[in-house]
């Protein structure tokens, strides 16, 4: 079974300014069967009226993961997909998350699909908030994934040129400098920890097996691969494609695309960890 996963920070809720419209046509155009998004601000106002327009709007179920920041995040699916169950939580990280569980055809355990939007205003508390995050994916006997606007630089991707990035996503990005002649560098913290944790970086991970070093491209204003995704090992042989998409003016941020071919699964890995 063929499993797409998309990735899209919204900005801003994007339906206030009529911006939702093109976003659901580009989504729609990649036909995904899971979606991840983040940024739904003012979606749960109005009686959820945003909510029932997205559902219309992209053909899938959708659940709203509640921010106490209001920056909600959603896992929406295919409507044939089966849902074992959906969890989300406002208070463990600045931005909250949802996390839904599928129960899929051939699989002996659920597949954890987690929409993240980790905190920009400290490197060190979007690490604690990727370990929290990782925990979630590995819950469920270990088929995990971890998607979203993770506000982070990857490890082993190019430097961007910071001198040009905001001074307030810099300084949250950059390791400390010793003097001032001395180059800023990523601070790499949150994909080390999740590498620690066993989590595969999928770009990378296809970049460094295809030797095509685009697939780190950027997919923010700052220059950085913020929008990434992570999975379990279990899900490592899975890992079929993926892409970034240009949704122009829609959105600050390049969605981003993934394909799992189910059938691939090294379910030799699943509970190894739990």
């Amino acid at each position: 079974m063929l499993l797409r996963i998309m990735s899209q920070n919204v900005q801003l809720g994007a339906h206030r300014d009529g911006r939702w419209v093109r976003l659901a046509q580009i989504i729609r155009e990649h036909d995904p069967s899971i979606l991840l998004l983040q940024e739904c601000m003012g979606w749960l106002d109005n009686d959820m009226r945003q909510v029932i327009a997205a559902e219309k709007d992209l053909g899938m179920r959708v659940w709203v993961g509640f921010s106490r920041t209001k920056s909600h995040t959603v896992v929406a699916h295919a409507p044939e997909l089966p849902v074992a169950g959906f969890e989300s939580n406002p208070y463990t990280l600045m931005q909250g998350y949802s996390a839904a569980r599928f129960a899929l055809p051939g699989l002996p355990v659920p597949l954890v699909v987690i929409s993240a939007h980790l905190t920009a205003y400290s490197v060190e508390g979007a690490a604690e908030e990727a370990q929290l995050l990782a925990a979630r994916a590995y819950r469920y006997d270990g088929l995990g994934v971890l998607g979203g606007d993770l506000n982070c630089c990857p490890v082993g991707d190019p430097e961007p040129e910071w001198e040009g990035v905001p001074p307030y996503n810099r300084m949250n990005r950059c390791l400390p400098r010793s003097s001032p002649d001395e180059p800023w560098r990523a601070n790499t913290i949150v994909g080390g920890k999740l590498a620690a944790g066993g989590m595969i970086d999928v770009a990378a991970y296809l970049a460094d097996r295809r030797g095509d070093v685009s697939l780190r491209a950027a997919t923010g204003l700052g220059g950085v691969r913020v929008d990434q995704f992570h999975v379990t090992p279990a899900l490592k042989a899975a890992i079929v494609d993926y892409r970034r998409v240009d949704v122009g003016e829609a959105s600050d941020h390049w969605g981003v695309v993934m394909d799992l071919d189910t059938d691939r699964i090294d379910l030799s890995l699943v509970s190894t960890y739990i």
